[in-house]
């Protein structure tokens, strides 16, 4: 019997590798933000939200436009402070914004009628004398015997 080879390989085959590269990236940028913070005023530190880096450029993320505005007038602070935090030279700041999640409302389970209120519903459809009213109750009717 030949050996299927099986080109799929779960995340415990690459012995901490990726999560170790993903923790340095998650504590660099943890470092960049704490840096823009100490930047900031106090008001508007809670609106720093995270921060990367991506080659002389720094992205900072926030919630709001109106906080984003905000932000921008410590642009030229932010840029100072964070040669000092890191060894890498940052010329330009990008401010985004992080749109807050809209929560889906759960919908209403619809439950069908019970049979007997189908079957009257049948029943009333044989007794209409309109030929359209008629015809869209047994069409209700037929739909709402298959559920």
């Amino acid at each position: 019997m030949p050996v299927k080879y099986n080109s799929f390989k779960s995340s415990l085959d690459y012995k901490g590798k990726i999560f170790t590269a993903y923790k340095y990236q998650l504590e660099i940028q943890n470092e960049l933000l704490k840096a823009v913070k100490s930047a900031l005023p106090s008001h508007l530190t809670p609106h720093a939200l995270y921060c990367v880096a991506s080659g002389r450029k720094i992205i900072l993320y926030t919630d709001s436009a109106i906080w984003s505005s905000q932000l921008r007038f410590y642009h030229q602070d932010i840029l100072q402070a964070l040669p000092a935090s890191n060894n890498r030279l940052f010329e330009t700041l990008q401010i985004k914004i992080i749109p807050q999640s809209i929560e889906r409302k759960q919908e209403k389970i619809l439950r069908p009628p019970s049979a007997k209120n189908v079957d009257l519903i049948l029943s009333q459809a044989e007794h209409q004398s309109d030929k359209k009213l008629k015809a869209a109750l047994l069409n209700l009717g037929r739909t709402l015997k298959k559920l």
